[in-house]
């Protein structure tokens, strides 16, 4: 490839190329729509596909399609749909990675502190741990099938394991913001902080179904100040705070249209996904691959182009849905096509 990858990204972005001839380096695998839990507000309807059998789960074919792109990774995210710790092709997937940051997204209960430990080690260097409360009457009704007084001692142990083997790892955990557990979101963020983990991510609940729906209807001000309580407890603990309950658009290479509130919030999302986010330049580095090998320009919600089982992944990268996510990039730049955004650094930075 000539220059090192992440100079072609830079080159291709700041140029506004639609046929880029740099790769995508920054890999969302869908490994599999299975989870063992039934979360009531579950987003990716993994429960109902579970239990109808309908789960979708990446097979040897896909991921064989993918390795030859997947040198070029620098970013691996194992974020959306099930269980990623349960899907088969985690292992052979961090076997064919060349040390690009893997972040993973679990709910834990198939986290023993030995999977943990070689997972770790087999270059997963960032963890996001599910808890939507600080007791069993909360946390383990809103997400049947988990046990808060397992997670609890679990991520004690994987900071413990962390500090013991000098691993290079970060651990944090996630919580939904609902009407059911308001009143324990600063409580999390107090056992987070007790088991010296590195941040605590509140995220809003999104109405997929009826109970969402319920749990969405939550008075601000009652959300903001659980909220206010949790970022208040973690500055006093050194813990880092991402408020993700609402969203917001944040333009990092311009400082002067950033306020203080959204600086500290796009430092914070770097930190807990340990990646540089930067929204303008992820149509050139960003792709996404569900089980059956469908391939989504930047994010899951949108339509496939393609499979990597029928077409090179080089070809669906240059093809119209993805070239029209770069036009709309450039034509919206806040730098008016003369990108200021430092360069990204790459994974050791991170």
């Amino acid at each position: 490839m000539g220059r090192p990858v992440l100079a072609q990204v830079d080159a291709a972005f700041r140029r506004a190329s639609l046929r880029p001839r740099s790769p995508p380096t920054r890999f969302f695998l869908n490994l599999t729509e299975r989870c063992q839990l039934r979360c009531v507000h579950c987003i990716t309807h993994a429960p109902t596909k579970s239990a109808d059998g309908s789960a979708r789960t990446m097979s040897r074919e896909v991921l064989d399609a993918l390795t030859p792109h997947l040198r070029h990774a620098k970013y691996v995210a194992l974020t959306h749909a099930g269980e990623p710790t349960l899907a088969p092709m985690l292992e052979p997937l961090l076997q064919v990675l060349r040390k690009p940051v893997v972040h993973v997204v679990t709910n834990g209960m198939a986290l023993t502190e030995r999977r943990f430990l070689e997972l770790t080690r087999a270059g997963i260097r960032s963890w996001s741990i599910s808890l939507d409360g600080a007791t069993q009457g909360t946390n383990d009704a809103l997400r049947l099938g988990a046990k808060v007084v397992v997670l609890k001692e679990r991520l004690r142990a994987f900071a413990s394991l962390r500090t013991e083997h000098a691993l290079d790892v970060r651990l944090g955990v996630s919580c939904t913001v609902m009407r059911s557990n308001v009143h324990e979101v600063a409580a999390v963020a107090r056992l987070v902080a007790s088991a010296k983990l590195d941040w605590f991510k509140v995220e809003e609940t999104f109405p997929v179904n009826a109970r969402g729906e319920a749990e969405a209807r939550l008075e601000p001000a009652v959300r903001d100040a659980a909220i206010a309580e949790a970022r208040r407890l973690c500055a006093e603990h050194g813990v880092r705070f991402v408020d993700h309950s609402h969203d917001r658009q944040v333009w990092r290479c311009q400082p002067s249209v950033m306020s203080a509130d959204d600086e500290a919030f796009s430092l914070a999302d770097d930190f807990a996904n340990r990646v540089l986010i930067n929204p303008c330049r992820a149509p050139w580095e960003v792709v996404c691959i569900e089980p059956d090998g469908a391939v989504k320009p930047q994010d899951f919600h949108q339509p496939a182009v393609g499979s990597v089982l029928e077409h090179d992944l080089i070809t669906l990268w240059n093809s119209t849905a993805f070239q029209r996510r770069r036009a709309y990039s450039a034509s919206h730049r806040r730098c008016e096509g003369a990108p200021t955004c430092a360069r990204d650094a790459g994974p050791r930075a991170w």
